[in-house]
C-alpha cells in the first residue's frame, strides 16, 4: 500500500532539471563560436546571451569559476558536483522504500485491485444517495410534507 516519502526526500531534493538547464546553457554559451570570451571568437561585440536560443535568458546568479558566468569543459565536473549529490541522496532515500523491489506486473495488479474497490466504493455511495433521496421522500410524503426538507 502508500506509504509517505522517506525523511529528506521532496520533489525540490530531486529536482535536477532547473540545474542540469542551468549548466547546459552556461556551457552552451561558453562554447559558443558568438560568444566573445572564446578565442575562436569571430565578433567580439557580440552579447554572451547571443547563444542561447529562444527566450531561454543565461542564468544572471550563476557564475563560473572563472567569474564570467559561462562554464568552460574543464569546468563542468565541478559545477556538477552538487547535481551528482543529490542524485546520490535521492536514490539513498528511495532505496530505503520498502515497495521499491517490486515488479511492475505486482503493481499494475495492485493498481487494478483498488481501481475496481474504488469502482465498487462509487457505486455503493450512489446506491446509498438514492436510497436516503427515497426515504426522505417517504418520510416527507408520510407526514404530509412538500419537497425534499428534511425534519430538524
Amino acid at each position: 500500500m502508500a506509504q509517505n516519502l522517506p525523511e529528506g526526500l521532496s520533489p525540490d531534493s530531486i529536482d535536477t532539471l532547473s540545474e542540469l538547464t542551468s549548466i547546459v546553457v552556461k556551457l552552451r554559451a561558453a562554447t559558443s563560436p558568438n560568444n566573445p570570451t572564446n578565442p575562436s571568437s569571430q565578433s567580439a561585440t557580440t552579447s554572451n546571451t547571443a547563444a542561447v536560443t529562444g527566450t531561454t535568458p543565461l542564468p544572471s546568479g550563476m557564475m563560473g569559476i572563472g567569474g564570467n558566468g559561462l562554464l568552460s569543459v574543464k569546468e563542468l565536473p565541478a559545477a556538477t558536483d552538487n547535481l551528482r549529490h543529490k542524485l546520490q541522496r535521492a536514490r539513498t532515500a528511495m532505496r530505503t522504500l520498502e515497495d521499491i523491489h517490486r515488479a511492475s506486473s505486482q503493481q499494475e495488479e495492485e493498481i487494478k485491485r483498488l481501481e475496481d474497490r474504488r469502482r465498487k466504493q462509487a457505486a455503493m455511495l450512489a446506491r446509498i444517495q438514492d436510497e436516503g433521496i427515497q426515504f426522505a421522500r417517504s418520510t416527507a410524503a408520510e407526514h404530509g410534507e412538500e419537497g425534499d426538507r428534511m425534519e430538524e
